[in-house]
């Protein structure tokens, strides 16, 4: 079987995207970390999957509203089981990182199914656009957890 001789051009053009598509593969940005966490929580809310949402909180957690890593445990029990169908809107999101610190500030609006009433009810982010919620997140042995929540 003979093999025909590959252009040089063609063999550095082929090259080049190999190493392209190998660098976005194995050198993803700190931002980008950031927003999967960020979105595996949003995700994990809407599954009522309680332990993937706290696997997402350090267990430092501290926030503007009163809560700790337990009171918010709590409060996402409770939630889980006043509600259905819950859906998380996130139409604004901007994330910066800093030396093992991010901040993500969104626009969020959560909304769900009250299972007593069976009404639907906005549990946050009554505008239009939903509410400024602001998510600090820290590096803590190489995972980014959620470390406080700020309105």
């Amino acid at each position: 079987m003979r093999f025909k001789k590959i252009h040089p051009l063609l063999a550095i053009i082929i090259g080049i995207i190999i190493f392209w598509l190998l660098s976005r593969l194995l050198f993803i940005p700190e931002w980008k970390k950031v927003d999967r966490v960020v979105m595996t929580g949003k995700k994990a809310v809407e599954n009522e999957d309680l332990a993937t949402v706290m696997s997402l909180v350090a267990e430092e957690y501290g926030d503007d509203f009163g809560m700790d890593y337990e009171r918010l445990e709590k409060w996402f029990i409770t939630h889980f089981r006043n509600y259905d169908d819950i859906k998380v809107f996130i139409p604004y999101k901007k994330i910066t990182v800093d030396d093992g610190v991010a901040v993500c500030s969104l626009r969020v609006s959560v909304r769900a199914l009250n299972q007593s009433t069976g009404e639907p009810e906005v549990i946050y982010g009554y505008s239009a656009w939903g509410d400024e919620l602001i998510l600090d997140l820290k590096k803590i042995n190489k995972r980014w957890l959620f470390t406080k929540a700020k309105p």
